[in-house]
């Protein structure tokens, strides 16, 4: 296949866990511009977020946001699109959460809506956005475009199956060497983000690469014609995706984008 379009997650796959983006990194963006090759991201982070973690606005050229909740014109800093969560599904979360003893948080575009316990479990990571501190009741009653839920000690599997069992659209994520469920409105992930983002730019997905680390990443990789699993973080990725990469802490992107751009953009 020729490539004509690069998809990439942030946390774990271009961002290390020290929330840097490697020497080596910078420059394979700068390789896929310079083909003329188009660069998007998909990941769980805000737009805020993006600025924040330095990603580079003009070598990106459509960021989807929020697990596909959000399009983001990044060297336009204007909004595509946004998905809202139903209002009865936000209060549904934040009752598993409760009930399960986790944290949860929901983003409006603006602000993050968190309660002590979400605040608590993530004290000093960097998001770009302003945080503030609600509780259960509100945030219940607050729309927005996605939600977070953290537990004590990252064990988050049984409230994943809780919130897929209402069919809203939930996968696991991190953020540093945190782990976190993403919940978006039923049907909207990476995978219908980045079909999306695509489109705009007038491409096929067929023609995308896809690069992923977690769980959220797997309806990216089934979106793409060709995906890569940053490092073995989780088997099931591992197992979705069309080749294993090193991981990002030793430039497994960076290095495969180097392959790629040596064979001429050609994969598969």
């Amino acid at each position: 296949m020729r490539i004509a379009a690069v998809v990439a997650d942030l946390d774990g796959t271009i961002v290390r866990s020290d929330f840097s983006i490697s020497p080596a990194t910078l420059e394979a963006l700068a390789a896929i511009q310079a083909a003329g090759v188009r660069f998007v991201v998909a990941t769980a982070r805000t737009p805020q977020g993006l600025a924040y973690l330095g990603v580079p606005a003009d070598k990106t050229d459509i960021a989807v946001c929020c697990s596909g909740s959000i399009g983001w014109s990044s060297q336009q800093q204007a909004a595509l699109w946004m998905e809202m969560l139903l209002p009865q599904a936000v209060r549904r979360v934040v009752d598993i959460a409760e009930s399960e003893g986790a944290g949860a948080a929901s983003f409006d575009g603006v602000y993050w809506r968190m309660t002590a316990e979400y605040a608590r479990l993530s004290p000093t990571q960097p998001h770009g956005t302003t945080r503030v501190i609600v509780t259960p009741e509100e945030l219940a009653d607050a729309p927005c475009c996605t939600m977070a839920v953290r537990r004590e000690g990252d064990d988050l599997g049984h409230i994943a199956e809780l919130v897929a069992s209402e069919a809203d659209t939930g996968a696991l994520s991190h953020v540093g060497r945190s782990t976190v469920l993403d919940v978006t409105r039923e049907g909207v992930d990476k995978g219908t983000g980045a079909v999306r983002a695509l489109a705009q730019l007038g491409l096929s997905p067929d023609a995308a690469v896809s690069f992923g680390d977690m769980p959220n990443d797997i309806a990216l990789f089934r979106a793409t014609g060709r995906s890569y699993s940053v490092g073995a973080v989780h088997p099931d990725v591992v197992s979705a995706a069309d080749e294993l990469v090193d991981d990002v802490e030793h430039d497994g992107f960076a290095r495969t984008v180097s392959a790629l751009s040596a064979a001429g953009w050609e994969a598969g």
